[in-house]
């Protein structure tokens, strides 16, 4: 039986994605975040992972309880600290970290990818060479911002490099968002 890995979701908090700033008001980014971050716990929940949500957002902390999702203390050092924390408190449990932006993320694509870190390290890049998901089952090198994917298939040569529609794709600018009318309507945002 496959033991399938814990879905690490950091989220800094609601209303962030500063990029958007031109085109969506600060309600209007934290009702996008919050509409995207329900969508990538509904999707790891649908594979029967385990789900923890790495933030010290108040905010952020109440919604993952209300869900029903555990919660990590996010150390405060940026996105790689944060996920760097969680792993290390998983005690050599596989892990899959990924990133709360993905509009179109689904079970069965978490799910492939999760079989996939059975083998080896997955790394899967973003359209705009960032790294959106990267799982593996032991300590690994976090180093995201612009670039990372350079910079984590350097570390891990041997990963498997797993491109996605559904996972590849995120939302940080507004052309971006412009792709996603659909998530606007969700998330009850006027553009």
């Amino acid at each position: 039986m496959l033991h399938l890995p814990t879905a690490i979701i950091p989220i800094r908090r609601f209303g962030g994605m500063s990029r958007l700033s031109p085109v969506l008001t600060a309600d209007q980014r934290a009702d996008l975040s919050r509409e995207l971050c329900t969508r990538a716990v509904t999707a790891a929940q649908g594979t029967d992972l385990r789900v923890v949500v790495v933030s010290s957002s108040e905010e952020v902390i109440a919604w993952a309880r209300m869900i029903g999702v555990e919660h990590l203390p996010d150390p405060g050092k940026g996105l790689s600290a944060a996920a760097a924390f969680a792993v290390a408190s998983m005690s050599g449990v596989p892990w899959i970290v990924m990133h709360a932006d993905l509009p179109l993320v689904s079970s069965r694509a978490v799910h492939t990818i999760a079989e996939a870190s059975s083998q080896r390290t997955v790394l899967v890049p973003s359209s705009d060479g960032g790294t959106n998901v990267i799982a593996s089952g032991g300590p690994f090198a976090f180093s995201f911002g612009p670039g990372s994917f350079q910079r984590h298939f350097a570390t891990v040569p041997t990963a498997a490099v797993m491109p996605s529609p559904e996972l590849s794709l995120d939302i940080d600018t507004p052309l971006q968002l412009s792709a996603f009318p659909e998530v606007l309507r969700a998330s009850s945002l006027r553009s």
